[in-house]
Order: C-alpha cells, then sequence, then structure tokens
C-alpha cells in the first residue's frame, strides 16, 4: 500500500518566492499548491490539507484570522508560520514532529527594553537554543544573519537582549531549538 503524499497548501505574498517553495515542496513528493490571495481562507478548506504555511510576508493581523478561521474549519490541520529563508527546514520538522512530545519552546516574543530589545521564550525541556536576526540591508534580496545567542538552556522562561545596533533593520528574530524547531517574530516589515 503506498502512502498519500503530505497536502501542504503555501500562503505568501511574493509570487515569485512562492513559486519557489512550491515547487521545492512538490519535487520532495508533497503535495503543495500556493496562494497569493489577500482572503485564501474563503478559496481553501482546511480539510483539504495536512499542513498551512503562512509567510513572513503575511502581516500580523491577517495572520491571526487565518489561524483562527483554518483552525474552526479543520482543528486538526497545522498552521504554521514561516518565513523563506528557513521554511523548508520548518515545514519538514513540522511533518515529523512527535505530537507525543510536543514542542521545546513556547511563547517567544521581542520587546521593546531600555537600551535593547528582549526576546522572551519559554522552554519546556532542555535544548539548545540559538537567536538570530534577519535583515536585508539596503533592499538586498538575500538576508543577512546576526547571531545573538548560541547556547544550552533549562526549561524554564528565559530573556535576552538584542542590542539595538544588531536589531536597526532587522526583519526577523528567529529562535532555533536543538536545531530544528524554529519560533519566528516579526521585527518590521521588509520593503521586498
Amino acid at each position: 500500500m503506498t502512502q498519500r503524499a503530505k497536502r501542504i497548501l503555501v500562503i505568501g505574498r511574493r509570487a515569485d518566492v512562492l513559486e519557489r517553495g512550491v515547487a521545492a515542496l512538490n519535487q520532495q513528493g508533497y503535495a503543495a499548491v500556493g496562494t497569493v490571495s489577500a482572503s485564501p481562507d474563503a478559496e481553501f478548506h482546511a480539510g483539504d490539507f495536512d499542513l498551512i504555511t503562512v509567510g513572513g510576508g503575511v502581516d500580523p493581523a491577517t495572520r491571526a484570522r487565518l489561524h483562527a478561521r483554518f483552525k474552526e474549519q479543520n482543528k486538526d490541520v497545522m498552521v504554521l508560520d514561516v518565513y523563506a529563508p528557513i521554511a523548508f527546514r520548518q515545514i519538514a520538522w513540522a511533518l515529523r514532529r512527535s505530537s507525543v512530545e510536543g514542542e521545546l519552546g513556547s511563547a517567544f516574543s521581542v520587546t521593546e527594553g531600555e537600551g535593547a530589545l528582549v526576546a522572551r521564550a519559554t522552554i519546556e525541556r532542555a535544548c539548545t537554543l540559538r537567536l538570530e536576526v534577519y535583515s536585508y540591508p539596503g533592499a538586498a534580496l538575500e538576508p543577512e544573519i546576526a547571531r545573538v545567542v548560541d547556547t544550552s538552556v533549562a526549561p524554564g522562561t528565559h530573556e535576552l537582549e538584542i542590542p539595538k545596533e544588531l536589531a536597526r533593520g532587522g526583519f526577523m528574530a528567529v529562535l532555533t531549538l536543538n536545531g530544528e524547531e524554529h519560533h519566528l517574530h516579526r521585527l518590521e516589515q521588509h520593503p521586498g
């Protein structure tokens, strides 16, 4: 008996990035379709997919609406926020992770602190933690990546300072746990 391909809906804002991502997923044996629609929740039903990804260019209000609407349509569908430079790794991890173990981290956020931005994350189990800031200096197409920290952490809530000079112009803060679980916080809108 053959296993059917995982069905993936890829939602984004840039058609060129979306096209490359969908093609790469299909080449890996997934059944992926993509859309740049402003209302994909009206055009697609979550019951038709195993995984729905929402790209980093989607604004926070739309992102929240899509998460809620797709979960209303199908409580079992995975809805995953992705970011193009690491999206394939995020998708691969989401499709293979153990629902029994759960995630290593939760509640990742970045707020203004005194003289720096403060990243906060709740860690559920001991793991390695890496925090990076992705930016696009001079409207570059490929991101520049600045590492803030790379260390082992124990369970609990952790606060990490992102120096203002590092965060200035930053687009996305990416928290990576054990090299495979990614949490995102958009810092500002990328002009591309």
